[in-house]
């Protein structure tokens, strides 16, 4: 494992004030900034899809269960041309969304709970419900082939449930739903596939002192989620952790202080239940499938002709350079050493390789010292798509370029740093790249992948505002023979343009 300490890079506005005054840079990378859209709700805005072919984009509400359509054929101006409510009953939640390649014709996915959830084909004119089908539980993303022929949906099958009498935690078992469509966008055939047997599978890490999952579990039974619970029953709220029951024969346990909210759920390397299929990245001649299973640390590939887990990539440890002490004084002068654990999946345009945004999404509950192994790589990192073969990584750029634009979180530096978390790749100037959000920075980040074994960060847009902005759904788009990026952000409502630049710029003070 290559290991960067102190690597300096991101040439980007800030990181070139070292320069001489008034020197002239050539050939810079820039994220400008062309347009904002307010969804005229305080959060909620996830997941942003682009049709190409009409400069149209579908946004998805989760707090409103609302699906807006914005037109972005003017520069400067993202504008909604529609608005529909899916009428969602009590307990179900709107996931995602995507629109279709060519078709007026969105999908949208919807969580049912402990319901199996549903995919809905929706009119990007009116709104009308053209067709349904049930998928699995927790649906978390859909994503349609090139062609529209085809989309898949990832069905994560997170919630855990408690079985009072057995003092035991269940959850359903994740999937991959395939969906067959008409030339209408119809649904011709659905299949929803298991995952592959995972017992016998290699190169699977667990850390020393045991990673876990977070989850909010409604332990009592009294239909409410409590952030802090009087595990024990002695009256008291104690900062101490409670055995509470077993998850398939393991220990569970929670903290007082946390509550439901904060129940630790043991990672197990042989559980299926805990493959929980999060982002699709889909091959351009739609035949195989790469889905992010973050809590494993791993990447299943799919065979979408014939509707089949195949296995599983391994996604490794990341080592570098990190801030690691949440202090108020920032260097990258501590080793890091990470389970990657991916969240957004992208490949590049040519098929060849798989990039991921490694965010991390387990904790570690070491009582006796620090845990050597984190959770979350704070990298980009880039693989061999038929291999699944690790090719590189950014090492230490993603948090040094938000700490040179003055937007790194040093709150975040004891745990998962910036937080890398959507993903998207594309082509541009005959070269691929790639642009990452970075959730606790409140900004995207553009990366070279001209040379995939060196993945370059060449510059950062912040998302305007001073608020809290979490950019989650990421989308590209050209217009005009430009470069344009969207980042739905779900702690404030907006969806952020950028236009990709280059050009002379000259420093002055």
């Amino acid at each position: 494992m290559k290991t960067y300490i102190g690597l300096l890079v991101g040439l980007s506005l800030t990181a070139c004030a070292s320069r001489p005054v008034n020197e002239t840079a050539s050939e810079e990378w820039r994220l400008q900034p062309d347009c904002l859209y307010y969804s005229g709700y305080d959060k909620g805005t996830e997941i942003v899809s682009v049709q190409q072919a009409t400069l149209r984009a579908v946004l998805s509400n989760f707090k409103t269960g609302e699906v807006d359509v914005l037109d972005l054929k003017r520069a400067g101006k993202m504008q909604r041309i529609q608005r529909f409510d899916l009428r969602l009953p009590a307990g179900e939640e709107l996931t995602s969304v995507a629109f279709h390649p060519t078709l007026d014709v969105f999908a949208a996915v919807i969580d049912a709970g402990t319901r199996r959830g549903r995919l809905e084909m929706r009119s990007a004119g009116n709104g009308e419900l053209l067709d349904h089908v049930e998928v699995g539980y927790g649906p978390d993303a859909v994503v349609f082939s090139e062609d529209g022929s085809a989309l898949l949906v990832a069905n994560e099958g997170e919630d855990f449930s408690f079985d009072r009498v057995k003092r035991a935690f269940f959850t359903a078992e994740g999937n991959i739903s395939i969906v067959r469509l008409d030339g209408k966008g119809r649904i011709k055939a659905n299949a929803n596939i298991e995952m592959a047997d995972v017992s016998h599978r290699e190169g699977f890490i667990v850390a020393e002192k045991g990673h876990f999952l977070e989850r909010e579990v409604d332990w009592d039974g009294d239909g409410k989620i409590g952030k802090q619970t009087d595990f024990d029953g002695n009256g008291n709220i104690d900062n101490k952790r409670v055995l509470l029951g077993t998850f398939e024969g393991v220990a569970v346990y929670g903290n007082e202080k946390k509550g439901e909210a904060g129940i630790l759920i043991p990672v197990k390397a042989d559980s299926k239940a805990l493959l929980e299929p999060e982002y699709i990245a889909l091959s351009p001649d739609a035949k195989r499938a790469y889905v992010t299973l973050q809590e494993t640390n791993e990447v299943a590939e799919v065979d979408v002709e014939n509707g089949k887990v195949l296995g599983y990539f391994n996604m490794g440890i990341a080592e570098h350079g990190a801030d690691r002490k949440a202090n108020g004084w920032i260097e990258f002068n501590q080793s890091v050493m990470a389970l990657r654990e991916p969240d957004g999946i992208a490949l590049t345009p040519d098929g060849r390789y798989l990039v991921t945004a490694d965010e991390g999404d387990t904790d570690t509950d070491a009582q006796d010292g620090e845990e050597p192994l984190q959770s979350g790589g704070r990298t980009m990192s880039v693989f061999d798509a038929k291999t699944g073969e690790f090719v590189a990584d950014t090492g230490n750029q993603l948090d040094r370029v938000t700490f040179e634009h003055g937007v790194y979180p040093d709150r975040r530096s004891n745990k998962k740093g910036a937080e890398p978390e959507g993903i998207v790749a594309f082509e541009m100037d005959g070269e691929p790249w790639a642009v990452v959000g970075m959730e606790r920075a409140d900004a995207l980040v553009l990366v070279a992948l001209a040379d995939p074994k060196r993945p370059k960060v060449v510059a950062l847009g912040k998302i305007p505002g001073e608020e809290t902005r979490a950019p989650e759904g990421l989308a590209h788009f050209e217009r005009g023979g430009e470069h344009y990026l969207l980042s739905a952000n779900e702690m404030n409502g907006t969806v952020a343009c950028f236009k990709i630049v280059r050009g002379e710029f000259t420093l002055e003070h």
